[in-house]
């Protein structure tokens, strides 16, 4: 049972959502043998004040 997350700065409309997923999924079938109905995926959308890399914030 894959489990994966994605974290992003930012939002990300439901298109987008579903979009990854479908590609996330393909992948772990494709190269994993790991059905889509055993996937799970978790999006994280954290706003850029909180998030930095080194020194500087996103937003």
């Amino acid at each position: 049972m894959p489990y994966v997350n994605v974290k992003v700065v930012g939002k990300l409309t439901r298109d987008q959502k579903e979009k990854i997923s479908k590609d996330i999924s393909d992948s772990l079938l494709k190269h994993a043998k790991k059905p889509a109905d055993h996937t799970y995926i978790v999006f994280d959308e954290v706003a850029g004040e909180n998030w930095a890399k080194g020194d500087k914030l996103f937003g």
